[in-house]
């Protein structure tokens, strides 16, 4: 297997055994998008072009028929997604090639933190601790670059280049439901829904606030606003990735009703490290 040249983003998307699969230098990891005719002999490959393009793991979200593929292969389940595929649940599965990668650091303390957000995170009321006269609108592309100084402010590193105005407008034009709040004509938080149209799902990511306006109900609320508008578009199952060591943004997801679903060791590059994920699903409306 050859090492791919990617574009300016160190990313590309490439087909192996008509298998498409997100070659993710920037996270040092292979995201497989398409599982549904997945082979032994196709699932061997990729791990030859994981390993061959220096990826630290493999990822990939499955349903209950081609889980046994994976796990035979030596993937580990991680976490699962009720709902993600159109009602239907999804495996999150990881295969470590780099055996540094899938040791967990300070997963006592990280267990901690999610008892006690379970246990003591009350339950979200609209405006909530808002003591500031602040506004949620959806962002559009005039607020590009406000956006990305304020990915720049609170991110060192990041998953994904939010920090590029050209990524930002690509996705606003795509696929991402961008929400911002707004304190006298300054952007101060964001937050937006990466929506997987085809299966009725919404990734709820991308949360940032100033240092300032933090305590404040900002995101909290941002989150509300973009429950709503995914709830009257009709998606099932809503779910978040966050970083396992911040107590915000877990604490915000039990205030919103998201139900802890399993960790992601080491997955991605954020605030200058790989680092675990918490995964919390929501179901926003019944699956059949």
């Amino acid at each position: 297997m050859k090492k791919f040249q990617c574009d300016a983003e160190n990313d590309c998307k490439i087909t192996i055994d008509t298998i498409k699969i997100y070659l993710d230098n920037m996270n040092k990891r292979v995201k497989i998008l398409d599982s549904s005719n997945i082979s032994v002999q196709a699932l061997e490959k990729i791990i030859d072009v994981a390993t061959v393009n220096q990826a630290g793991k493999i990822i990939v979200n499955t349903d209950i028929s081609n889980l046994k593929i994976f796990t035979e292969a030596g993937f580990n389940i991680e976490g699962k997604i009720a709902g993600f595929f159109k009602g239907k649940d999804a495996y999150c599965l990881s295969y470590f090639i780099d055996s540094k990668r899938k040791i967990a650091a300070n997963s006592v303390e990280k267990d901690m933190l999610v008892r006690q957000c379970i246990k003591k995170h009350g339950k979200y009321i609209a405006g909530g601790s808002n003591t500031l006269p602040y506004s949620i609108r959806t962002a559009t592309q005039r607020d590009i670059r406000e956006i990305a100084a304020l990915f720049s402010a609170v991110f060192s590193t990041y998953p994904t280049p939010v920090y590029d105005e050209d990524y930002l407008s690509q996705t606003m034009n795509r696929n991402v439901l961008y929400k911002i709040a707004e304190l006298e004509g300054k952007i101060i938080g964001i937050a937006s829904a990466d929506m997987d149209i085809v299966n009725l799902n919404a990734e709820m990511t991308d949360c940032a606030t100033y240092a300032e306006y933090r305590g404040k109900g900002v995101l909290s609320n941002i989150i509300n606003e973009l429950e709503s508008e995914l709830l009257n578009r009709n998606f099932i199952t809503l779910y978040s990735l966050s970083r396992a060591i911040n107590t915000g943004i877990n604490m915000v997801l039990c205030k919103h009703e998201y139900i802890y679903a399993g960790r992601l060791i080491n997955n991605c590059n954020i605030c200058g490290a790989f680092e675990d994920m918490n995964i919390w699903t929501k179901n926003i409306h019944p699956i059949n």
